[in-house]
């Protein structure tokens, strides 16, 4: 007489082997967000900057390099330079007093950092 069936050491090891496929996927998954979350928030800042050196650029005439070496992320708002939705790298509402810097160098060129963000984001 023939048994048929799986015997416990055979779905013991489909048990393992799924298991161990699990994990695996699990961590690759893991990875994979956490990257995007970064790369969604690298994207975010260089947004931000970009708004404020074409800010700067569209106001040349009244932004002398005392004057417009900060421009608000509001500004930046209101001037439909950005839209006023979530930061991707805290993924709460746009702080709105933050600021970006604004500085030149001897060349004339402009240069644009996003002081809102922490360190561990960049």
């Amino acid at each position: 007489m023939k048994d048929k069936g799986f015997t416990l050491i055979e779905l013991l090891a489909v048990i393992a082997i799924m298991g161990t496929l699990g994990v695996v996927i699990t961590i690759s998954l893991t990875n994979t967000l956490e990257n995007n979350r970064q790369e969604n928030c690298e994207t975010f800042v260089k947004e931000v900057e970009d708004a404020a050196c074409v800010y700067a650029e569209l106001h040349k005439d009244e932004c002398s390099r005392e004057n417009c070496s900060s421009i608000s992320v509001d500004t930046l708002i209101k001037e439909g330079l950005i839209k006023s939705e979530t930061d991707a790298c805290t993924n709460d509402d746009i702080n709105i007093n933050e600021v970006v810097s604004v500085t030149w160098d001897t060349d004339g060129e402009k240069h644009c950092e996003y002081k809102g963000i922490r360190e561990y984001e960049r």
